[in-house]
């Protein structure tokens, strides 16, 4: 059996405060933020994970080929 991986998840109301948090939302809103892996545009209905590496800060789409290439740990 394959250990549990904990998921830190956000529901789609809190978006905007974590953007705003991250010194992001503006940016988001002007539909500048792309996908790190594929570089759509990422809106509400496309958002599927952000991460941070080496101090910079990523955003994934949903799309699961992107979501498949987000860093393990």
């Amino acid at each position: 059996m394959k250990p549990k991986k904990e998921i830190e998840a956000i529901h789609k109301y809190e978006l905007k405060i974590l953007l705003q948090n991250l010194n992001l939302l503006s940016d988001f809103e002007l539909g500048k933020i792309r996908c790190h892996f594929c570089k759509d545009k990422i809106h509400e209905n496309n958002f599927g994970a952000i991460y941070s590496n080496n101090k910079k800060i990523f955003v994934s789409c949903s799309k699961l080929h992107c979501l498949a290439n987000l860093p393990q740990e």
